[in-house]
């Protein structure tokens, strides 16, 4: 649904919120805040493990 924004050095930035009215529109999300806040959750949680794990294969590397 949401496509991902990737960057190469930095790895996931979080999901793409471009066609997000539609889909809230087209799914009938009534309360848009809670929903807003749910997804805004759950985003900077991918978006810290992708940095813990960049920084640990990173580490890894260094390593070596």
């Amino acid at each position: 649904m949401l496509g991902d924004r990737i960057a190469v050095d930095i790895g996931y930035l979080g999901k793409d919120y471009t066609n997000l009215p539609l889909y809230m529109e087209i799914w009938e999300i009534e309360d848009k805040e809670f929903f807003l806040e749910i997804i805004n959750w759950l985003d900077s949680r991918a978006i810290k493990k992708s940095a813990e794990t960049m920084k640990r294969e990173r580490d890894k590397l260094k390593r070596k």
